[in-house]
């Protein structure tokens, strides 16, 4: 199933959850959705998504309800198309219109989850910095060199008294291990 095809089925479960969801407010309050104010919701109580002040609102109107439904509609064939387009082998009608069911609450999910990703991700790479630093120092204090971050004025050199001092150190980078002919193998 190409990537349009399953947008298009997904955008048909999209629709069909939005159909479900009009069906229900009809049933409830014996009238269409968009003329159901919020103060005419029998029994009128107080519902955990509803601010204060928000409970004399006016209905939303036939046209608040379209551009709700489009936007549904684009979500879930957009979600969906993608899914197809990532994974072809393994998407089927039925997949694609599972997939428009669930991408508006998908999406949903999602949103509210990336404030906490990124901030964890942030406090993760800090802490990875934090301690590569760390380790860092550790190791300059064990070799005897004083560590770059505590310097006193003086210039980081040789030290006198160390039994490496003024002879070179041998080359152990990639180059040197590299075989002359190319080979690339260690020496």
């Amino acid at each position: 199933m190409d990537w349009f095809t399953a947008a298009v089925v997904g955008a048909v479960g999209g629709a069909s959850l939005e159909a479900v969801d009009v069906i229900k407010a009809i049933k409830w309050h014996r009238q269409m959705p968009w003329n159901v104010q919020s103060d005419t919701i029998d029994p009128p109580q107080r519902r955990a998504n509803v601010r204060p002040q928000e409970e004399h609102l006016p209905a939303p109107g036939w046209k608040a309800y379209w551009v709700a439904g489009v936007l549904r509609l684009l979500v879930s064939g957009a979600l969906t198309g993608v899914v197809a387009a990532t994974y072809p082998q393994s998407t089927n009608p039925l997949v694609a219109f599972l997939i428009g069911l669930g991408a508006l609450s998908a999406v949903q999910q999602v949103t509210t989850l990336v404030p906490l990703m990124v901030k964890n991700a942030g406090r993760a790479a800090l802490g990875g910095v934090v301690d590569v630093a760390q380790q860092q120092a550790q190791a300059l204090q064990q070799s005897g060199q004083p560590d770059p971050g505590q310097s006193n004025g003086a210039v980081p050199g040789p030290q006198t008294g160390s039994p490496s001092a003024g002879s070179p150190r041998p080359d152990t980078g990639v180059a040197a291990q590299q075989d002359p002919a190319g080979g690339g193998g260690a020496a």
